[in-house]
């Protein structure tokens, strides 16, 4: 697939910012999948996606908490969760030298 062009992508974002939605129709379904498994191999949200488009909200929640806790969700959450903590440290820091 190629790429937009400058006025090609402001078009579409202009479209997406008032709401509109702007299919690619040069991108079949089967590209758009291997395009999300070549994102992360084992990221694999597929039963939350399924369980979330027939709207069984608990078992969708659950798909994705057991994947969460899994080795490769772990794998994946580790570098947000260091750099929560980096934050979190960051505000003590302010808040112990704020003057009271």
């Amino acid at each position: 697939m190629d790429a937009l062009t400058p006025e090609e992508a402001r078009a579409r974002l202009r479209a997406l910012s008032q709401g509109r939605r702007v299919p690619r129709r040069d991108l079949s379904l089967e590209e758009a999948k291997a395009r999300l498994r070549e994102t992360d191999a084992d990221l694999d949200i597929g039963p939350f996606l399924h369980f979330a488009s027939e709207g069984r909200w608990r078992e969708a929640g659950l798909s994705l908490a057991l994947w969460a806790v899994s080795e490769d969700g772990r794998y994946f959450f580790s570098p947000l969760l260091l750099s929560a903590l980096s934050l979190v440290d960051g505000v003590l820091q302010a808040l112990r030298k704020r003057p009271q």
